[in-house]
């Protein structure tokens, strides 16, 4: 007698629908790819899921939680710090993230710049990690006799289109020294800083260290 096949558990599917989604995007990911990624058949993946939707769906939700789970206790440390280095350590966390989580992020990704089913998933996950970011820069910028105005959500924003992109684009985890990943945080921090010194009316810029920026004649 054959010996039967072992029944994948979701997130083994899971795992292979992360991988699928990431490298074909969603419209292109068929449940035949998945199914064969998972050494799996598409009756099982379909008795798990009912449709590719529903795949995403679950998928989404699992890595958003994942991610979740992996930043928010980091941004629950920035009151308090000044904000140059808030800044570095937000978006340093979720660089390194990125890094280490390349599939999943990419999925991500793809909810949150709406080019999958049910955008408004990844919109509520984005709204979620910028507010986290937004309200501690807001409290910090007040800290310096600053009115935010909408700074914080503008620099939560930034930063976290910042971190997409150095995600997608940047080291993969083969190449991603601790050196390569702080030069990429730093050069985004300074794109950060001269974006703001521009926006911010007359004074230091919030991130400088040194004195403000001149506007260009």
């Amino acid at each position: 007698m054959p010996p039967t096949r072992r029944r994948p558990t979701d997130d083994e599917l899971l795992d292979a629908a992360c991988a699928v989604f990431a490298e074909t995007g969603y419209r292109a990911a068929s449940m035949e790819a998945v199914a064969h990624r998972a050494n799996s058949t598409k009756p099982t993946l379909y008795a798990h899921f009912g449709s590719k939707a529903e795949l995403f769906r679950r998928l989404f939700h699992r890595e958003a939680a994942i991610m979740r789970a992996a930043l928010l206790p980091v941004y629950a440390t920035l009151p308090g710090r000044p904000l140059r280095e808030m800044v570095e350590v937000a978006l340093g966390a979720a660089v390194r993230y990125g890094i280490e989580h390349p599939d999943g992020v990419r999925v991500v990704g793809a909810a949150i710049n709406g080019g999958e089913p049910e955008p408004e998933l990844g919109r509520e996950l984005l709204e979620t990690l910028i507010e986290a970011i937004a309200g501690v820069v807001d409290e910090t910028l007040r800290r310096e006799g600053r009115d935010p105005g909408a700074l914080g959500r503008m620099l939560a924003a930034m930063m976290w289109g910042a971190a997409i992109e150095a995600s997608r684009t940047g080291p993969t985890v083969e190449m991603a020294t601790p050196e390569l990943v702080q030069w990429q945080i730093t050069y985004i921090v300074g794109g950060l800083e001269a974006t703001l010194a521009r926006v911010l009316a007359g004074g230091r810029p919030p991130l400088a260290a040194g004195p403000a920026l001149a506007d260009p004649a």
